[in-house]
């Protein structure tokens, strides 16, 4: 357990973090649709982080925002 833990540090923070951030719009009249993305985009970079750390997400946003010349 103490391995997928240390493996999956990120991914759980950031979940953890955006299931609270979900019970709050929640409470105070958010969409669900919104908690459930929310949720996902938490996952999704902290699985970014936990593969490849920051430099993964620096090359992620990278890749999103380059132009046709970069």
């Amino acid at each position: 357990m103490k391995e997928f833990i240390e493996a999956h540090k990120w991914a759980i923070v950031l979940s953890i973090a955006a299931i609270i951030v979900v019970l709050l719009f929640y409470l105070i009249g958010w969409w669900t649709l919104l908690a459930a993305l929310l949720v996902g985009i938490a996952i999704f970079f902290g699985k970014l982080l936990d593969n490849g750390g920051t430099e993964s997400v620096k090359a992620f946003f990278r890749k999103l925002f380059k132009g046709k010349n970069a």
